[in-house]
């Protein structure tokens, strides 16, 4: 992975501006627009990471060419960039109309839209490290916590959907920055990385999750922390017998109107398995992109699906309205796309194993069962961005950019540690 990770920057004052978005800003910007009565868009949620593209477009031509002697041509750059904006931004409604004809496919494809925006981040902008995943974390724990307080004294309840996003959602950001946590051994691909663990960021972000609520969260958590996390193992069996504590008594509280996304979620992974089993040759191929899915909705459940989603269950079911992951990727381009997916991550993780990469692994597919993961913009970046940090050669802070593309000698590095430990994973 030593020429994949050369490609990268070391972290600076713009790599983490990513995760200040997903963290920060979107969580926040949810909970003003619904104080303030607006129900949001889809060019709101898209719009701080245009923004960002802008900023990283500009970054790439204020960045010199490689070999260049100076940055020659810049103002002609950036003034054809303007004119390119400013047509895109005159023409809009244009650009959308000749598009309309490919927006579902478009849509679907957004995983590797966002994966795509990582790569030419991380290559232009800087590569966020461990610490800021975890501080960034530990903010969002803040912010989980105050929410879960105010809306029980509020409500007396435990919404799915909080002011600030959706439960599974904001766990599954909690677990990027836990598994972020995790401290690197020598398995770790025998790369150098430093150990970045804070014990306070770390503990904000794991009350942060448990303030969430999220029943995929509770158990992807207790599996990594039992499995992976630090210190004494009594400690971390503790933590995983809280997390199925909560696990269970999230199955007694009060029913709120929120909790129509999970009925939503368990109602169309029945119905997932029932349209598969009567037509198998659909699992291979997938349904139509852009049309209804032949699903047909029983009594009671056209209430319950207008409430998770604001749409009349007369228009039926499409693809975007699937909030699961897998569901939504295997209806939508068959039993194929998954399984090259699940291929290719395993294959990348087990050529540098490390604890990072395999919570994030076990951590995620989990809440792919219950959150959209890749194909939201928020989510889909800060996973995107995270597992390059766990699949390629960490850069240490403040390297400059003309030691990154030299590979470390590796007579500098620590003595290589007995072949027979070097798959070990026992937690440290």
């Amino acid at each position: 992975m030593t020429r994949f990770s050369s490609t990268l920057i070391s972290s600076n004052e713009l790599s983490s501006i990513p995760l200040a978005v997903a963290y920060g800003a979107v969580p926040l910007g949810a909970a003003a627009a619904r104080y303030l009565g607006g129900p949001g868009s889809t060019v709101s949620v898209l719009l701080p990471w245009l923004l960002l593209a802008v900023i990283g477009t500009v970054v790439a031509m204020i960045r010199p060419t490689p070999g260049a002697a100076k940055k020659q041509g810049f103002l002609f750059k950036i003034t054809l960039f303007l004119l390119l904006g400013a047509g895109a931004f005159i023409y809009a409604s244009d650009l959308v109309f000749i598009l309309r004809e490919y927006m579902p496919h478009i849509l679907e494809m957004a995983p590797l839209i966002f994966l795509l925006f990582c790569f030419l981040w991380a290559s232009t902008c800087g590569m966020p490290d461990r610490s800021a995943f975890q501080r960034f974390g530990a903010l969002l724990g803040v912010i989980c916590i105050i929410d879960l307080i105010v809306e029980v004294v509020l409500y007396q309840a435990v919404p799915t959907v909080r002011w600030i996003g959706n439960a599974d959602v904001l766990a599954g950001l909690l677990l990027l920055s836990i598994c972020a946590g995790l401290k690197p051994g020598e398995n770790d691909g025998g790369a150098y990385e430093p150990d970045q663990g804070n014990a306070i960021w770390r503990l904000l972000a794991l009350v942060g999750l448990l303030a969430c609520m999220s029943r995929t969260g509770f158990f992807a958590a207790g599996w990594v922390v039992l499995c992976f996390g630090r210190g004494k193992v009594r400690y971390r069996i503790l933590f995983a017998l809280v997390c199925s504590g909560l696990l269970t008594l999230s199955f007694l509280l009060p029913a709120t109107p929120s909790d129509a996304v999970r009925y939503t979620d368990y109602w169309l992974w029945v119905e997932t398995m029932r349209l598969f089993t009567g037509t198998p040759a659909l699992m291979v191929s997938g349904y139509p992109i852009g049309e209804p899915l032949p699903i047909q909705f029983p009594a009671g459940m056209s209430i319950i699906w207008e409430a998770a989603t604001g749409s009349p269950a007369s228009f039926g079911v499409f693809l975007p309205q699937i909030p699961a992951f897998w569901l939504r990727l295997i209806l939508g381009w068959g039993i194929i796309a998954p399984l090259a997916l699940l291929i290719i991550l395993f294959f990348l993780l087990f050529r540098r194993l490390t604890r990072m990469g395999a919570g994030l692994v076990a951590a995620l597919f989990a809440q792919g069962m219950t959150t959209p993961l890749l194909y939201d913009p928020a989510m889909g970046i800060a996973i995107g961005l995270g597992f390059i940090l766990a699949l390629s050669g960490s850069v240490k802070q403040n390297t400059k950019k003309d030691d990154i593309e030299e590979a470390v000698p590796e007579s500098e590095h620590e003595p290589h540690p007995d072949p027979a430990d070097e798959w070990n994973l026992r937690p440290l």
